[in-house]
């Protein structure tokens, strides 16, 4: 009973690894493309993805000049393959993932290229496949990425249930409406060879209103070979396999894919352009000389048990917290099993309430607390996976705080030497408080899943992963 107990309130064993990917097009990376390589240096050395996968890259020269270069020395090179037109190359963090192989999918213009990969701590299996499809506008190109997704399609379709891979590069693709696009996303019924956008955007691409999901060009004038006219259009993508979408196991996490630098604001811009308000501008101005195309990056999980947290709420304000990170982080999300029960979440600062047209929170943050407003009692279950970790930044002042456990803690013991600046602790929802300049110590313990206002006379760290 004891065990079965514990497996309702927690159900987890291992903690999840973050891994994040990145794809790049290096344009036109040659072994005479020295000059651009402090440029590439600066990109990658703030970035550091687990996977690199580029485009237009030439020779093995190339690679081994790119990989002594423009990364550090945790990173290994894939075997690379000379095809036909530009080709495909494959970076990775050689402590982390195991290279298998690097098989070419032949098309009428240039290979995609099958990089297989196993994550060493879990042993699973992930393929990436680097695409750079026929470039241009107009019906003749259209019908050639088109070909050249089917010879894709032809692959995964055949891969067995459960297998989890990614597609990534440059797909000169305009529109939702192209055919190549549809069959990248088309779901037969009868095999899992299809792709998950995760960034859903209906009509064409290159318009204003899609500004912050832009790729090409950094630049607003011609040099060194790229292409000018500034950010407007998203030709840069990483889509994934259904099995990748589901929890557990390797797994997507929801709204982590960033095109670098891009802040929404250099519609039709050079990325540099000051101000940025998404990187500094030494990033800024290297993401501009490197190449005319952004690099992308997307963060996945691999292990880890699925968490099944249950919560239960009364009528009125509850206080709510979680120990870990949803596996998808957008509010709707975690209280549309509320469905009109639901009235409203607030942490320290934002509020969410529907019916008065407030939203000014989009993602749980688990390094915060909440209260949540319902209409009659409910439970709530959000699932998720252990965080890389368990810290809480107090603030001078009033916090809104979770407990970052799976079980109650002493308070002397989460805050240590701090303690002595914690003025007071109250329940979110509830009257207990700890109040050392009164002498009221009615509230002892931080129990998990809840929150607490904190107000603190400086700022530090609460450590809750320190605290046994």
């Amino acid at each position: 009973m004891l065990i079965l107990a514990f497996l309702c309130f927690s159900n987890f064993v291992f903690t999840q690894q973050s891994v994040t990917l990145m794809t790049y097009n290096l344009l036109k990376f040659s072994e005479n493309s020295s000059d651009r390589l402090p440029c590439f240096k600066t990109v990658l050395d703030s970035l550091q993805p687990d996977i690199l996968i580029v485009q237009e890259i030439f020779s093995q020269g190339a690679i081994d000049l790119f990989h002594s270069n423009a990364l550090d020395t945790s990173y290994q090179k894939g075997i690379f393959i000379d095809g036909p037109d530009s080709d495909n190359g494959v970076f990775y963090k050689h402590d982390r993932f195991t290279f298998v192989s690097n098989t070419p999918i032949p098309t009428a213009l240039r290979n995609i290229s099958e990089f297989k990969l196993v994550f060493q701590p879990t042993g699973d299996t992930l393929r990436i496949y680097s695409v750079h499809l026929k470039a241009s506008s107009g019906s003749a190109s259209e019908t050639q990425r088109l070909q050249e997704v089917m010879a894709l399609r032809n692959i995964t379709n055949s891969l067995p249930a459960g297998s989890n891979f990614v597609v990534c590069g440059d797909f000169n693709m305009y529109k939702s409406s192209e055919p190549a696009y549809q069959a990248l996303i088309y779901n037969n019924q009868e095999s899992e060879g299809h792709f998950i956008d995760p960034i859903s955007l209906t009509g064409t691409w290159n318009k204003a209103e899609h500004a912050r999901f832009h790729t090409q060009s950094t630049r607003t004038r011609q040099f060194g070979g790229g292409a000018s006219g500034g950010l407007d259009d998203r030709f840069d993508m990483i889509l994934f396999s259904s099995a990748i979408e589901q929890p557990g196991g390797v797994h997507y996490m929801p709204n982590s894919t960033w095109a670098v630098g891009n802040d929404g604001f250099h519609y039709n811009d050079s990325v540099n352009k000051q101000p940025n308000s998404s990187v500094s501008q030494v990033l800024a101005d290297a993401l501009h000389c490197a190449s005319d195309h952004l690099p992308v990056i997307a963060r996945f999980f691999f292990g880890g048990t699925v968490i099944n947290l249950s919560v239960s709420l009364e009528e009125g304000w509850n206080s709510i917290s979680t120990f870990f990170e949803p596996y998808n982080t957008e509010i709707p999300f975690i209280v549309a099993p509320l469905g009109a029960n639901f009235i409203a979440l607030h942490d320290i600062e934002g509020l969410v309430y529907p019916e008065g047209g407030t939203n000014s929170i989009e993602n749980w943050n688990y390094h915060l607390g909440y209260a949540l407003k319902v209409s009659e009692s409910a439970t709530l279950i959000i699932q998720g996976y252990l965080p890389d970790n368990a810290w809480v930044q107090i603030n001078e002042g009033w916090n809104m705080i979770p407990v970052l456990s799976d079980s109650a803690k002493q308070i002397e013991d989460v805050f240590g030497q701090n303690l002595v600046h914690v003025e007071m602790i109250k329940e979110v929802a509830g009257t207990n408080v700890f109040w050392p300049a009164m002498g009221i110590f009615s509230l002892e313990y931080l129990n998990p899943k809840a929150a607490y206002y904190l107000k603190s006379s400086r700022v530090f760290t609460a450590d809750f992963q320190s605290v046994k």
